[in-house]
């Protein structure tokens, strides 16, 4: 097979907001290539409704500081914390500098409230579209020396001298080596291994494994939130919570209000929305007869309902998987523990969300974490010989029952037994040195959820060989 090979300064791996403000901020300097597995608007930035939260307007940030970490359960990292809300204050002039419009209502910003916000600091472009808006408006932005390539697979990160000098995959069918002088992981979370999920199909964990295999610390990738409100008919979308900012609220079948029993009743946080809807027997919907201008504020939402014949009065809803908060261990400018590789965006665990992200900052955390990455940059290039590497030999049918598989255990109750099972038959796969895209895709996803499977062991008190011990089962099933 032929082997195309790619010279730059900077790998950036992912095409989402936290890899786009990267490479907007990289000095014009360095010769910058940005892959992507899919289409570049194939990220979950680009599926972001709620908007964007910033205490831009507010006296200080103290208040958004409080909120976040509240949200958190007090498990996120103050200096993180304030790191991401003080300088989030300047990230929406930031962004109008590039071009980026915020919705407005008499010349006033259109801020929005969601869940465990105590004031409405939301901002958003386009009603419940912020994110296609932001990412088409920015994606315009980038410079000459950003060269952008879709339809990369990258499946293994180079080394020389204990250093990260580039990568190696696919660019379609086509092998792939590319020689940089620092490779910014920006793939995203694990979310497209499951099914029911509000996240792009593609992000399936690639940038954990890439990171895994050169040595790189991973950190809290346990630490998963589902969200509660994926519409519940037909193919899995997300519903904004910005619509409970706006006063529809959760009830079941007889219009009961399911939260009320918490303070903050429908705009609790996500983490205890999420728990007790999965434990609540029968179907919950959103009732918006409190929610002004619905067709106006959210018209992704509103076409979505009227193709599926939905009621826009009461929507049905449920919890999915949403985002992942651990990730990749990070320092405040993403250097993970490997030289010359670094992390950002939802990949990355910066220290900000702790066990739950407060809604809407998870774009906030890619603008602010991208900046930094961008000015932190260490160039060095090295020589790596690059082998073809290995991947699992399975056949489509083979891996699409592993998927059924991992649907079955990562949950917001993951289980024990069904992880066990997991583990017991990817042990026995055996490799091929003959690697197609195809091969190699399926393998990285294998191993994204392998790590989980073997994180959630860990928090049990297990590891692998409590359970490849034992007869290999299930996978069939």
């Amino acid at each position: 097979m032929s082997l195309q090979l790619e010279r730059t300064d900077v790998l950036i791996i992912g095409s989402g907001l936290a890899a786009v403000t990267v490479a907007l901020h990289v000095p014009d300097t360095y010769r910058v290539l940005l892959v992507t597995k899919g289409c570049v608007t194939e990220a979950n930035s680009d599926l972001a409704q709620g908007g964007m939260a910033s205490a831009y307007l507010e006296p200080t940030s103290e208040t958004h500081i409080r909120d976040t970490l509240a949200a958190s359960k007090w498990t996120a990292q103050l200096e993180r914390v304030r790191l991401l809300a003080e300088a989030g204050r300047e990230a929406i002039q930031e962004m109008e500098q590039f071009g980026v419009v915020f919705d407005r209502e008499d010349e006033q910003y259109a801020l929005g409230r969601e869940g465990a916000h105590s004031t409405s600091r939301i901002f958003h472009v386009g009603g419940d579209e912020t994110g296609r808006h932001i990412m088409a408006t920015l994606r315009d932005r980038l410079p000459g020396h950003v060269h952008v390539m879709e339809h990369v697979l990258i499946d293994r990160l180079l080394e020389h001298d204990g250093r990260v000098v580039g990568a190696t995959g696919f660019t379609r069918e086509a092998r792939l080596q590319i020689e940089a002088g620092a490779v910014v992981l920006a793939t995203g979370g694990i979310g497209g291994l499951l099914d029911w999920t509000s996240n792009c199909r593609t992000v399936t964990g690639d940038g954990l494994v890439l990171a895994q295999r050169v040595g790189a610390a991973l950190k809290n990738i346990t630490d998963l939130q589902f969200h509660p409100t994926l519409l519940a008919s037909g193919t899995p979308e997300l519903v904004t919570e910005a619509l409970r900012g706006a006063g529809a609220t959760l009830v079941d079948e007889a219009g009961r209000h399911v939260m009320a029993h918490h303070p903050l009743g429908s705009l609790a946080p996500r983490d205890d929305v999420a728990a007790v809807l999965t434990a609540h027997r029968g179907h919950v919907y959103l009732e918006t007869s409190q929610v002004a201008r619905m067709t106006e504020r959210f018209p992704k939402l509103t076409a979505t309902c009227q193709a599926r014949q939905i009621d826009l009065a009461l929507i049905p809803v449920r919890p999915g998987l949403h985002f992942q908060m651990g990730g990749i261990a990070v320092d405040e400018d993403g250097r993970t523990s490997v030289d010359g590789l670094y992390a950002v965006g939802e990949v990355a665990d910066t220290g900000v969300h702790g066990k739950n992200r407060l809604a809407s900052n998870s774009l906030l955390e890619c603008w602010v974490f991208g900046k930094r990455v961008a000015s932190a940059l260490e160039l060095k290039h090295g020589i790596s010989d690059a082998d073809g590497g290995t991947a699992y030999d399975v056949t489509d049918e083979v891996f699409q029952s592993f998927r059924r598989q991992i649907g079955k255990w990562l949950t917001i109750s993951p289980a024990i037994d069904e992880i066990r099972s997991f583990l017991e038959n990817t042990h026995q796969l055996t490799r091929t040195k003959h690697v197609t895209r195809q091969l190699a895709e399926q393998t990285l996803q294998l191993e994204a959820a392998r790590l989980l499977a073997l994180a959630f062991l860990e928090l049990e008190g297990l590891d692998e060989q409590d359970v490849t011990a034992r007869t290999a089962h299930g996978v069939f099933a």
